[in-house]
């Protein structure tokens, strides 16, 4: 789990109070509490619920213990959503004539594409970000194998799931749990985020001038990361 000791001042008992996080967010008037945290979609495995194929977890204790501070965490997984058992065989992206395809290479699962996409039809109306398990064929983020009908990897692509989730909300912050390594990585996702739910409220696809210039005062390297990310 990331150190964020350094950039907390302590309270009279010595508990972490006020993290550079929450006055960034002070300083943005971005910062919610209880049921008002932005919510953020979370690959179920991430937090710790035995889903996987192998009936196993990726429990990641960033995203599990220290994102709740200031998200809402929504667990999901779209392969199991889809009626998968658990465990299961293994599914892969394949590269075939009709596309990008979802399947068992051993004939165990059938194509499941179809279904694995219409799981974002399920998702609800007031995400502010997700947060996707790297390379799985459902969730990955532009580092799933994506392979020849032989079985043999021939590059790189997004899950079934998580490309349909692009194409419906090109503008929510996504991420994989490997770009979730720094402090400065958790301070960009999450200030995204909260952005993110300021437009979705605002109705608007530009910026404010105020709240340009209140990023452009941000400092180092998570400032100029989100500076970036506004321009988009």
């Amino acid at each position: 789990m990331n150190d964020f000791s350094s950039d907390r001042t302590q309270d009279a008992r010595g508990a972490a109070s006020v993290s550079r996080l929450d006055q960034w967010l002070d300083h943005l008037a971005l910062r919610a509490s209880g049921d008002d945290k932005p919510a953020v979609l979370v690959s179920a495995c991430l937090l710790g619920q035995p889903v996987r194929y192998d009936g196993d977890d990726k429990r990641h204790s960033t995203i599990a213990d220290v994102l709740p501070r200031w998200l809402q965490l929504r667990g999901t997984c779209p392969e199991t959503g889809i009626g998968l058992p658990v465990p299961r065989p293994p599914i892969d992206v394949i590269e075939t004539p009709a596309g990008q395809r979802v399947y068992g290479l051993d004939g165990r699962t059938g194509d499941v594409t179809d279904a694995l996409r219409a799981e974002t039809d399920r998702l609800p109306a007031n995400l502010s970000g997700v947060i996707l398990k790297a390379r799985s064929p459902s969730c990955g983020l532009g580092n799933t194998p994506l392979r020849s009908p032989d079985g043999k990897v021939i590059g790189s692509t997004d899950g079934a799931f998580a490309a349909r989730v692009r194409e419906r909300w090109p503008a929510l912050p996504a991420v994989h749990e490997e770009q979730l390594v720094s402090a400065a990585d958790i301070e960009v996702f999450v200030l995204s985020v909260y952005l993110h739910r300021q437009r979705q409220r605002w109705r608007r696809d530009t910026w404010p001038a105020p709240l340009r210039d209140a990023v452009s005062a941000l400092p180092g390297d998570t400032g100029a990361r989100l500076r970036a990310w506004l321009a988009r």
